[in-house]
């Protein structure tokens, strides 16, 4: 028998918004198959940003407030 251990890999990527595409990290979205963004604060420190798409809901841990970033997606569509 062998032991087991459990690896945490943070990784930190920029959202990218452009007028046709959201990018995160090597993850590309066209903006068309996005349907909406929400997000939700589990504590001071992090929380959650949904991308829902036409794929299923993309979920990313965030540090900051993302409403600037949705606000700017929600003009484009």
């Amino acid at each position: 028998m062998e032991r087991t251990e459990q690896k945490t890999l943070e990784q930190e990527h920029d959202l990218e918004l452009y007028e046709d595409r959201i990018i995160v990290g090597q993850k590309h979205f066209a903006i068309k198959d996005v349907f909406d963004m929400s997000y939700r604060f589990q504590s001071k420190l992090y929380g959650f940003l949904y991308l829902h798409t036409n794929s299923g809901v993309e979920s990313f841990i965030i540090k900051e407030d993302p409403t600037v970033f949705i606000n700017e997606y929600r003009k484009l569509v």
